[in-house]
């Protein structure tokens, strides 16, 4: 099937889905753009440290709960203190999302994370080690903003990998 075949099936197919009544090009769109946000903010803000562009991308008012502990992460100054924390323990931080979904205002991703523990984490010393471990976050955006995250790492690997007892609440 030529490119040109297949471009014109999918512009009829959304046609006839917005005839339907079963998907609004608007809906799409917005979860599309969604689905980007959060693309460009795991590539940008994890895998590359750029915090510059935190301003932009989540509300002043975000709140991140970190579900395994119990804890949350308050505002950009809050956000930025963590993200900044956990870049000098694994300098090489990098998230690969490897599932996403949006629907509505609300986006979730299944993404692996990958770095070497050079730095203090949680109170312990380096230990030189490289991990690699499974992670999802469900996110809220509101007017093109991250205004919630709800994060569940895989804490009981990392730990292992680490070769690290964490002290869960």
């Amino acid at each position: 099937m030529t490119r040109r075949i297949q471009t014109c099936l999918g512009f009829l197919f959304v046609v006839l889905l917005n005839i339907s009544g079963c998907v609004s090009t608007q809906e799409i769109t917005v979860q599309e753009r969604n689905k980007e946000l959060v693309q460009r903010m795991t590539e940008e803000v994890w895998s590359k440290g750029n915090l510059e562009i935190l301003d932009e991308m989540f509300s002043p008012n975000f709140v991140q709960y970190f579900l395994p502990m119990g804890s949350e992460t308050r505002g950009l100054d809050q956000l930025r203190v963590s993200i900044g924390s956990h870049r000098k323990a694994f300098p090489d931080w990098a998230e690969q999302i490897q599932r996403i979904v949006a629907e509505g205002d609300m986006v979730a991703i299944h993404f692996t994370s990958t770095g070497t523990n050079d730095g203090s984490f949680l109170g312990n010393a380096p230990t030189g080690k490289q991990i690699h471990i499974n992670e999802m976050s469900i996110y809220r955006i509101d007017e093109g903003r991250i205004v919630e995250q709800w994060l569940i790492p895989d804490l009981l690997n990392l730990s292992e990998q680490l070769g690290l007892v964490l002290q869960l609440k």
